[in-house]
């Protein structure tokens, strides 16, 4: 057996995992009080497993947990026996086979990258250019509620750091 064929996807296993929110998250379409994600594994014949996690969140972009593990049972058979060196053209492949659904595309493509990068004792961080160290702004939703709670929430993102909020 040559290296690429022992580095052949195996097996991809998913399963749903609720993560309870630190607090309920309201926007114009619903509440969530507990995301609704899919962990993913690849396996590879060499041994390694890489991890991805599906976080779909239908409010946004329509896409539930119900059809992210349709559209995984649907899409898992054709990546068996593939080369995990191949990750772009699984990427694009996943992405004709299930254009609108992003989260389980994500999940898959995320563990793949994933298990290529332990096989190749790489980090996926220098897969993807390398370190860059400089210091990001990024933003800190805050749901709709009342407001003394949003008083309250902005008070406690301020004290961890950040400086930008987005306000439902």
């Amino acid at each position: 057996m040559t290296q690429m064929q022992n580095d052949d996807i195996e097996a991809v296993t998913f399963w749903p995992i609720d993560i309870p929110t630190t607090d309920s998250f309201v926007v114009a379409t619903g509440t969530r009080d507990v995301a609704e994600n899919v962990f993913v594994r690849v396996t590879l014949r060499n041994g390694h497993c890489g991890y991805g996690e599906a976080a779909p969140f239908p409010e946004v972009g329509g896409e539930d947990r119900a059809s992210c593990l349709q559209a995984l049972r649907h899409l898992t058979p054709s990546l068996i026996g593939r080369t995990v060196h191949d990750y772009r053209e699984s990427s694009r492949h996943l992405a004709q086979q299930a254009p609108s659904q992003p989260a389980a595309r994500c999940g898959i493509e995320t563990a793949l990258l994933d298990a290529y990068c332990r096989t190749m004792a790489i980090p996926l961080w220098r897969l993807w250019g390398g370190a860059d160290v400089r210091s990001r702004i990024t933003d800190i939703t805050i749901p709709i509620t009342t407001q003394e709670k949003t008083l309250s929430l902005a008070r406690s993102w301020y004290q961890r750091g950040f400086r930008l909020f987005k306000m439902k």
